[in-house]
């Protein structure tokens, strides 16, 4: 297997390509996702081949990726296009760089109870999957939906979406830490996407048991209740080709999910989770270590380390990615 980062790991560090290239390099990954347009400086063929040659000196292949291409997502950036010029743009970058998908995603958790249904929202990201596809196929790129925003879509949900856009364009980019915030447990979200995936972000979550449901926290990988051997070998079997890209998220505090309290709007965005999925969930909830991981948070509603503390947060986020890799290198061993 492929071991590579996602930008968004080190998302503190301010730093440019090059530079997540050559940490990458230095810590002997094969792959590197910049998940965000914001990673890459310019979409200029002349900048797009430096970046590809600057990885490929170092070993390492390329993947690009993007944010939502749904107009009706709040994260929806509409002044950088429509949603297909958006995705078109992208797909020509990853044919220069040598990117073999282009990651995107609907939205958050929060398009699920907005004042959009739910349906118009999957049905923009089937439209302009769609509309972008001959492009896509021009170029031998596959469009990669990522379960997004804890979680914008469930497995089952974004299984759906894949098929309606037509498989042979679309694939999945694997998150697995997203499920966990949304009651769904990785494994099952891994069972139900593997055929799909094209590429991943491989994060661990600890998730206990509450009088009201649960709590989840992002941890390093290897702290948390991940089945990562089960989920390598789903992986391993169904998606061989896909790198397995670390997306470690620390810092922040658990997220409760009241899922068993009866005034809880939990259910108002997932009204239809099959009675199946949540008992998978409860137990792997109950199986959970309770409590949480000892570190440096940010406030919540904080996205960037204050100034008091970023020396401390940036260091503890390189440190967090680091034992992830290594936690990673030993289980394959």
């Amino acid at each position: 297997m492929r071991l590579g980062l996602d930008s968004y790991s080190l998302r503190w560090q301010g730093w440019d390509a090059f530079q997540f290239l050559d940490y990458a390099a230095g810590l002997s990954l094969d792959n590197v996702q910049f998940s965000s347009r914001d990673n890459l400086a310019s979409h200029e063929e002349s900048y797009l081949r430096s970046v590809r040659d600057h990885a490929t000196a170092r070993g390492l292949t390329v993947e690009v990726g993007m944010g939502s291409i749904d107009r009706h997502a709040a994260s929806f950036r509409p002044e950088w296009g429509t949603g297909e010029e958006q995705l078109g743009a992208m797909i020509r970058a990853a044919a220069i760089v040598g990117s073999p998908v282009v990651r995107c995603f609907l939205g958050s958790q929060d398009e699920r109870a907005g004042t959009v249904p739910l349906a118009e929202h999957i049905a923009e990201c089937v439209r302009v999957l769609q509309a972008v596809a001959p492009l896509a196929r021009e170029h031998g790129i596959k469009l990669a939906v990522e379960n997004h925003g804890g979680v914008d879509l469930l497995a089952r949900e974004l299984v759906g979406l894949v098929e309606r856009a037509g498989p042979e364009t679309v694939g999945v980019c694997l998150d697995t830490g997203n499920p966990p915030y949304a009651a769904e447990d990785p494994t099952l979200a891994v069972e139900l996407l593997a055929p799909y995936t094209v590429t991943t972000h491989l994060r661990d979550t600890r998730v206990w048991a509450t009088p009201d449901g649960a709590l989840a926290q992002w941890v390093p990988l290897g702290v948390g209740n991940l089945d990562l051997r089960r989920i390598l070998a789903l992986l391993a079997e169904h998606a061989p080709a896909a790198p397995i890209n670390l997306e470690v998220i620390t810092g922040v505090e658990p997220q409760a999910l009241p899922y068993l309290a009866p005034d809880a709007d939990f259910w108002a965005g997932y009204p239809d989770m099959p009675a199946r999925d949540l008992a998978r969930y409860i137990a792997y909830a109950q199986r959970g270590t309770p409590a949480p991981l000892d570190q440096l948070t940010l406030p919540r509603g904080v996205r960037f380390p204050p100034a008091g503390q970023a020396d401390a947060l940036l260091s503890q986020q390189r440190r967090h990615f680091e034992e992830s890799v290594q936690h990673f290198r030993a289980v394959t061993a």
